[in-house]
């Protein structure tokens, strides 16, 4: 009979009573009324005048009715009744409250969002898999099923389907993600700030002269970095402040490195975080560390590197790329992710030995303040590939295609950077040879270049692009040694060239047309996929005017989740890697998402396992024989009766008549009589039937 925007402020104020029971009803009644309001759709008319009773209380000097109404927008907030952005700003301008406790109750509301929200999905996770129901991916292949229950030996087997259950766990968390971003998107507070910059600058100055416990002070610093990660603010002071809590023996030092890491991105510039990182290696990464304290450091920086690629030079790379030698496995592995991740990112960087094989020393990450403007449509080449229906095939024709182009890229590359530190060494060759040397490279460039576009504008002559390159650069490579020759005889007075001067003259030769072919080759691939994505389009689309229907997104989603199943089952092994062996290593998340996700603290620690007392490993071990079937063979467990012996066993162990025993006592003594009389003979060799 009363509305509930004018029975709010009653039930506001019985929450102030001092019976417990009264408060409880009250609370839970105003948020039983408001989410039943809003089960069909939501009710703005009704909705706006109870946000402005509540907004108005929560900015009430009163602390416990500003408490009580922001208890009141939070619990409405995490049951997304309220998700909007009046309700979100709200919540974290009472960051800035006057009273200590409701900053800190709104700071652990922010904080605890993203936290909720990872324990919901793997509560999800958990329920399948208790209900023994099998998420339905319909990118795994059922080959690779029968495989795994029909193919091998008992044990492979079971190895196979363990493989396959994570494969299958992990690409339904994956389909599962994906559908709560097209479905509702982030409802997180701090996702719907107005205006993030000035709410992360007004919190930082209040944290620099906050006088509250660390504790207090730990939550502020992770509520700022979520921010700023989030929105790619730029808050420069806000790393030297961060510089001073890291250390080995501070309290909390993992959350305040996840802190750390969730600050950064790229848009920040790599000279601002440059003394945090140099920091944060002195303490933490040094031989006189602890396996534990090693491990940390360089999963921090592996993270950091994730974000800002630029940050990290090569002496410092080649530093610790020598930590993947150390005794300790967990440090070892924490080495071994940085080299990984400079593999994809910054292959050039690194050592020879630690390039791995077919590194592309042409990708480089993306320079301070570039931007990557999408050209086409993604995934339009899996769209003609799957229509065509030859997708695998081509799949692996690239693969091999690709392998044999980065080996002959990589080779006279390298051997063309090692020679060329020699070649510095002796600058007192003669000009004109240099001068000759240059026309000729620069003539011979110019004609690739010409050839180069005119079989751009014919594509029937692709094929036959790559040889014509190797014959130029050998015409070149000749023209330039009898040019050298001429001059050297033309030269009377000058003194005579040694031969490894000689050998380094042909050496920095040779290479020119390497890099020139390579150039050549990048522009032609380039030309090549612009060609391939316009005529996919003009393929695929239905009517073939270039415009794509419903259904023609809905096939490319489709093979995008079974290239990213076939990527999932290499990386458990249960397949050939292929083109994904690169992304197999480290998984970087190429859609710009790492600063969306929260950093797990529990992440970045070293999971270093003690060694245990001699009754702990008994304890285990008794533990893990608890629901185990019994040793034996298959086949003799399935022999096993309970119901009596069979026929066969019972004539095994029959008793034997009286006579038959004598005539055995009989046999054997003949059988000692005739071993004493020939005992006394030359032995000539065991019989082979006796």
């Amino acid at each position: 009979m009363i509305s509930l925007i004018d029975a709010l402020p009653v039930f506001m104020d019985l929450q102030l009573g001092g019976d417990r029971a009264l408060r409880k009803l009250s609370y839970s009644h105003v948020v039983q009324d408001i989410r039943r309001l809003n089960i069909k759709n939501k009710n703005d008319p009704v909705n706006k005048p109870l946000q402005n009773i509540l907004f108005n209380s929560l900015q009430d000097e009163d602390e416990n009715k500003s408490k009580r109404a922001l208890a009141v927008l939070a619990e409405l907030n995490r049951r997304k009744v309220w998700v909007d952005e009046r309700t979100s700003n709200a919540i974290c301008n009472a960051c800035f409250h006057k009273s200590s406790r409701i900053m800190i109750s709104a700071l652990r509301y922010l904080l605890g969002y993203d936290q909720a929200v990872e324990e919901e999905d793997e509560d999800e996770s958990s329920d399948d898999e208790d209900d023994g129901k099998k998420p339905g991916i319909p990118a795994v292949s059922k080959e690779e099923i029968y495989k795994a229950h029909k193919k091998g030996t008992n044990s492979s087997k079971k190895k196979k389907q363990a493989k396959l259950e994570r494969v299958m766990r992990s690409l339904a968390k994956q389909q599962r993600n994906k559908s709560r971003e097209m479905d509702h998107g982030s409802h997180a507070p701090l996702q719907h700030v107005h205006d993030p910059q000035n709410f992360a600058e007004k919190l930082f100055r209040r944290l620099q002269g906050c006088t509250e416990r660390f504790e207090i002070k730990l939550m502020m610093m992770q509520v700022i970095s979520r921010a700023v990660g989030l929105h790619k603010l730029i808050l420069l002071n806000f790393y030297p402040y961060l510089q001073r809590y890291i250390q080995p023996h501070q309290r909390d030092v993992t959350q305040l490195l996840a802190a750390a890491v969730q600050s950064c991105h790229d848009d920040v510039p790599p000279d601002a975080v440059e003394s945090m990182i140099r920091q944060l290696v002195n303490q933490f990464v040094h031989d006189r560390a602890r396996p534990e304290v090693m491990a940390v450091g360089l999963n921090v920086v592996r993270e950091i590197c994730m974000r800002i690629p630029l940050i990290m030079t090569k002496e410092l790379l080649t530093d610790l790329a020598l930590y993947k030698k150390s005794r300790e496995k967990a440090v070892s592995a924490a080495a071994r992710s940085i080299i990984s991740v400079y593999r994809q990112v910054f292959p050039a960087l690194l050592d020879k030995k630690d390039r791995g094989r077919g590194a592309d020393l042409a990708v480089k990450p993306k320079a301070f303040g570039e931007k990557v403007v999408a050209e086409g449509i993604s995934g339009i080449e899996l769209l003609a590939d799957g229509e065509s229906g030859n997708d695998d095939d081509e799949d692996n024709e690239d693969d091999e295609e690709n392998n044999d182009d980065q080996a002959s890229d990589d080779e006279p590359v390298e051997s063309g950077e090692e020679e060329g530190s020699d070649v510095g060494e002796d600058e007192e060759m003669d000009h004109d040879v240099e001068a000759g040397d240059s026309d000729d490279a620069g003539s011979s460039g110019m004609e690739g270049l010409e050839d180069d576009s005119d079989m751009e504008e014919e594509e029937e002559e692709e094929e036959e692009d790559d040889d014509d390159e190797l014959e130029k650069s050998s015409k070149g490579l000749r023209k330039r040694k009898m040019d050298c020759e001429a001059n050297q005889t033309q030269e009377g007075d000058a003194p005579p060239v040694s031969s490894q001067k000689r050998q380094k003259i042909k050496s920095s030769e040779a290479e020119e047309p390497a890099s020139t072919s390579q150039s050549l080759r990048q522009l032609k691939k380039m030309y090549a996929s612009k060609v391939e994505q316009k005529a996919a389009i003009e393929v695929v689309s239905r009517d073939g005017d270039g415009i794509l229907s419903n259904e023609d997104f809905q096939r490319i989603r489709e093979l995008q989740a079974k290239r990213a199943a076939k990527a999932a089952m290499a990386e458990h092994g249960l397949s050939k890697a292929g083109k994904f062996r690169q992304e197999i290593a480290v998984k970087l998340d190429k859609h710009g998402n790492l600063n969306e996700k929260r950093v797990n603290p529990a992440h970045l620690e070293a999971r270093i396992r003690k060694r245990q007392e001699k009754e702990e490993r008994q304890a285990s071990v008794r533990a893990g024989r608890e629901d185990r079937p019994l040793f034996g063979a298959r086949t003799a467990m399935k022999q096993k009766k309970t119901g009596g012996t069979s026929n066969k066993q019972k004539e095994k162990s029959k008793g034997m008549p009286l006579a038959a025993k004598r005539a055995i006592i009989k046999r054997t003594n003949n059988r000692k009589k005739m071993g004493r009389r020939t005992a006394e003979k030359q032995f000539r060799g065991k019989k082979a039937w006796k």
